[in-house]
């Protein structure tokens, strides 16, 4: 059924406890609405057998079985064998898992720290790359035979046959090494990078080969012993994975982390343990990116995500590519007009390896072969279906800052869906929460308890083209008062010397303004849409009155006050938030709060004495508020202004006597000497004097 609720326009809205929900306005007042029509929104809760594209619609997806693959920290690897079995590498005692139907049990050991990489022969063989000791097993029931010890070399980090599945590669370090072994485990160098490490691999279908470096994330085409070129120049640090279409074009995971990846190693120092320890040590999140280059050498960006790295990439029969992520312990594909689908989201952190089968996804009907190994926890997520009625999306917890009451329900969809929602007061939903509201197959109102954070549930039904989008949610809190908490204002052109320590003695004068800077903090604990009212008085009076225009609105939080018909004083500013824009007549709520006394002053102080006799300067300044801040003066036109001091040493008064003698300052001859005074507003005033 697909609702006829209008599209609605999107804002951010602050709320208690500093965070930030994406609402809109529905119009009335005091109702908001949580508005869930985007790929962010629509993701973060809980996706069983549903998948969630860039375009904002939830569709049926991949249905998956779970397998705990105990004694494991991390999975680097996995590979889907003709049984029907999958086998993984893990981490942190280098085993080879098995697992064959819901029983994961050790296939093989291998004494190292991790298996990297698996890969399997033309007759079914299997093979184990580890790390930090350089070498490669051949593995079978609970044997691990070693194939080959690779020189110089502690680390293999890929495995990749060639088309003929008898010729391996290794990609390696710390030399950065591609080395070519054969069917006997014999192995020589096939190419050597000025990159430490090479930590991927992968053989085109014309025999070329394929390798990507750690260090800077450096794109390598090998064309025969010895001779590679840079393919492409990658930002970051690391090519993670490469994968090679049916057709040819190429797909090249790339990560930026902004440092060069930790590399595991055992030292006689660390032991097996740290060394374990540090092989598997979470790596700080980067951004992680997928390019696909074609034949031609065109590089395309596929995918970006800025929030974490990717570390798995598979290819499935039709080329169409499926990428692990680094954090959140999701899989993402993309398509060639650039829109990206979450196809899985675990519960892990991390998806460790995928495998895709043997035939397209879109017209899969069975899927053998298909799997998502997590890490941290590790467990094993075969595809065991698509969609059906175990396909299940729950949104992420929306918070409504407070307690609120909530509306009707409604979305946009294509086939049979039942939508539901619950509400609770905690952040994680928890037994506290109420029980799921009862079914709508159409929107409607829900009956659901008041409670400060929501989820939404959608349930699917048999039908694989049923679509979900624009969900939205209406809610309205009870109304809280607005509370201005504090009220500053000051004469806009007085500066005011907040650094630490003592200040700066002399400088230049301050400069007078007749703006008063009003400036004022308010506490709005749920979030309305606030209208202000400003007044002033005298310190010295009772009567409030209007500072801003009766039919001025302000909603900043900042005014500029033009004090220039104002008489000088101290005075004070009051600022009234309201929120009848939000609320009824009956509900809206109002808070005032006032300054301390500011004062304004556009009038200079006066010179009420001036004498010379000889070069002895005598002068009196009188200011109405005062304090006088600075007297000085000048020759004959001149702008060379000099200060001069009151007769106490100090300018902390609105009367300052001066008894200077000038003759440092004053030539012989006849003069016009100018005094010039500021009061603390930054009036000033000058007059003259004639010298002899």
């Amino acid at each position: 059924m697909a609702s006829t609720a209008p599209k609605r326009f999107s804002v951010i809205v602050p709320c208690l406890g500093a965070l930030a929900l994406v609402v809109t306005s529905a119009g009335a007042v005091g109702t908001r609405t949580f508005v869930l029509d985007t790929q962010e929104e629509l993701t973060g809760g809980d996706l069983k057998g549903v998948s969630v594209g860039s375009d904002g619609v939830v569709r049926p997806g991949f249905t998956l079985g779970n397998v705990a693959i105990d004694g494991a920290s991390a999975v680097f690897a996995g590979l889907a064998r003709a049984d029907g079995s999958v086998l993984l590498g893990t981490s942190p005692s280098g085993r080879v898992v098995k697992v064959a139907g819901d029983q994961a049990t050790v296939f093989a050991e291998t004494g190292a720290l991790a298996v990297t990489s698996i890969a399997e022969d033309a007759r079914g063989n299997a093979y184990a790359a580890t790390i930090p000791d350089g070498k490669i097993f051949k593995i079978s029931q609970g044997r691990a035979d070693l194939f080959v010890a690779l020189p110089d070399t502690t680390h293999v980090w890929a495995l990749a046959f060639d088309k003929t599945k008898t010729v391996m590669y290794a990609a390696t370090g710390p030399e950065g090494r591609v080395y070519r072994i054969d069917a006997a485990g014999k192995a020589e160098v096939f190419f050597k990078s000025d990159e430490l490490q090479l930590v991927s691999v992968a053989v085109g279908a014309g025999g070329e080969v394929y390798a990507g470096s750690s260090g800077k994330a450096l794109l390598y085409k090998i064309t025969a012993p010895g001779r590679a070129s840079v393919l492409y120049d990658f930002p970051g640090e690391e090519v993670k994975a490469i994968a090679i279409a049916p057709g040819g074009d190429l797909f090249a995971l790339s990560n930026e982390y902004g440092e060069q990846p930790d590399v595991p190693r055992r030292t006689a120092t660390s032991g097996h343990a740290a060394a374990a320890a540090a092989a598997t040590a979470k790596p700080k999140p980067g951004k992680g990116t997928l390019t696909r280059i074609d034949a031609a050498g065109r590089p395309e960006q596929l995918m970006h995500h800025s929030e974490f790295h990717y570390v798995s990439l598979a290819l499935d029969a039709a080329g169409h590519p499926y990428v692990g992520t680094g954090a959140e312990g999701r899989v993402y594909t993309v398509d060639d007009t650039h829109a990206t689908t979450l196809v899985v989201d675990t519960d892990e952190r991390a998806i460790g390896a995928i495998g895709l089968g043997s035939v397209p996804i879109a017209s899969a009907k069975s899927f053998a072969g298909m799997f998502f190994a997590g890490s941290d926890t590790c467990n094993l997520h075969r595809v065991i279906g698509r969609g059906g009625p175990d396909a299940v999306w729950t949104s992420k917890a929306f918070d409504a800052g407070l307690p609120a009451k909530f509306g009707t329900l409604s979305w946009r969809s294509t086939g049979a869906l039942e939508m539901s929602i619950r509400t609770g007061n905690t952040q994680a939903p928890d037994t506290t929460w109420t029980s799921w509201s009862n079914p709508l197959q159409t929107p409607g109102p829900v009956a659901v308890a008041s409670g400060r954070f929501v989820q939404v549930r959608a349930r699917f039904g048999a039908d694989l083209s049923a679509q979900l989008t624009d969900v939205t949610i209406p809610f309205a809190t009870d109304n809280l008062r607005p509370v201005v908490t504090s009220v500053d204002a000051a004469m806009k052109g007085l500066v005011r010397d907040t650094k630490e320590g003592i200040q700066a003695s002399g400088g230049d004068p301050p400069k007078h303004e007749s703006i008063v800077k009003v400036s004022w903090r308010v506490d709005n604990p749920d979030s309305d849409a606030l209208r202000y009212r400003l007044s002033y008085r005298r310190e010295e009076q009772k009567n409030w009155r209007d500072l801003s225009r009766a039919d001025e609105v302000v909603t900043k939080t900042e005014y500029d006050w033009e004090t220039a018909a104002l008489a000088e004083g101290k005075y004070r500013v009051r600022v009234e938030a309201s929120d009848e824009g939000a609320n009824a007549p009956d509900q809206a709520l109002r808070h005032a709060h006032e300054s301390s006394a500011v004062m304004v002053d556009n009038t200079p102080p006066t010179i009420t004495v001036l004498t010379l006799a000889g070069r002895r300067l005598k002068a009196r300044v009188v200011d109405g508020l005062g304090p006088v801040s600075r007297v000085e003066i000048a020759l004959d036109g001149k702008l060379e202004w000099r200060p001069i001091t009151p007769i106490d040493g100090l300018f902390d008064a609105a009367d300052e006597s001066f008894d200077v003698d000038t003759t440092a300052l004053i030539a012989p001859g006849s003069h016009i000497v100018a005094v010039r005074a500021f009061d603390a507003a930054g009036n000033a005033v000058v007059r003259e004097i004639e010298s002899q």
